[in-house]
């Protein structure tokens, strides 16, 4: 009889195994439409922090609506296990915040402007979330971000170079070592971004400054690849809205002639962000080219 029940007990803890396991393969297992935009397929979920979580999530809302996006972040969070899940209601009021940021003015570029900016978005931080909250989502952000005003600030009261950068450089030792570099891959890639719009000789001449040789030349190659995939894309765009605009194919045709234009120009790996950059250029054209 003992042996017996040993039996059953062993039996009904298989079974609330088997559905534990089940139900965690239900939820690990969700398909990618359940969690993702159409145009983030193919990516991975960003969990670096949670605050990059959140924008992960939020990024889709120029596709979809607050409802569908909480829905889907609350299917992520739920298949984490218990100690890595995420706080939802920080992601709402973060909802709310960015809601909020979005309608902030920016005035112009004077220093004084930048700095009345500053301090709106640290005030719509607080109205949003407790002191704890704030640090740990913008801590670091709103320091460089001060500490980019600060810089600004004194290389307009400095009398010379020299005194720009003494003073400057006793600023950045305050900081820690992870902030020190932190500011300076922050302020690199302000100043890559800013050689974009350079003539090409003066263009590798700044970026050969900023990061040396060799990265200059993968940025080239870079800049190769993206210029050749935009001419590629523009191209199919024009040959996809003359098949838009032929009334002589019926939907399903129209549909069967784009699939047949795009298979060979563009890689599987790359169809998600054509179809997204499809959408874009629809919604700026109103959908017809003509």
């Amino acid at each position: 009889m003992r042996r017996l029940l040993e039996v059953k007990v062993l039996i009904a803890v298989i079974s609330v195994v088997t559905m534990a396991i089940a139900a965690w393969s239900t939820l690990t297992d969700a398909p990618a439409s359940l969690l993702q935009a159409p145009s983030q397929r193919g990516t991975v979920i960003d969990h670096a922090s949670e605050r990059d979580t959140f924008e992960y999530f939020i990024s889709a809302l120029d596709q979809e609506n607050k409802t569908i996006i909480t829905q889907r972040f609350e299917r992520y969070n739920q298949q984490l296990p218990n100690s890595e899940q995420l706080e939802f209601e920080l992601f709402e009021k973060y909802m709310r915040y960015k809601a909020a940021l979005a309608n902030l003015e920016r005035s112009g570029e004077s220093t004084t402007d930048l700095h009345a900016l500053h301090e709106q978005m640290l005030l719509i931080q607080k109205q949003f979330f407790t002191d704890t909250e704030q640090e740990r989502l913008f801590g670091e952000e709103n320091l460089l971000r001060q500490l980019a005003l600060t810089k600004k600030v004194i290389q307009a009261s400095a009398q010379s170079g020299e005194e720009f950068q003494q003073r400057w450089q006793s600023e950045l030792e305050q900081l820690s070592p992870k902030l020190q570099k932190s500011f300076y891959n922050a302020s690199v890639l302000t100043a890559l971004n800013d050689t974009n719009s350079m003539e090409e000789q003066n263009q590798f001449i700044a970026r050969e400054a900023l990061v040396g040789s060799e990265a200059t030349q993968r940025l080239v190659i870079l800049d190769e690849k993206r210029a050749a995939f935009d001419r590629q894309v523009q191209s199919y765009l024009v040959a996809r809205a003359d098949i838009l605009n032929n009334e002589s194919f019926d939907e399903n045709e129209r549909q069967l002639e784009i699939q047949a234009l795009r298979k060979p120009l563009f890689d599987s790996n790359q169809l998600r962000r054509i179809e997204a950059l499809e959408r874009i250029h629809d919604q700026q054209t109103g959908g017809n080219d003509n």
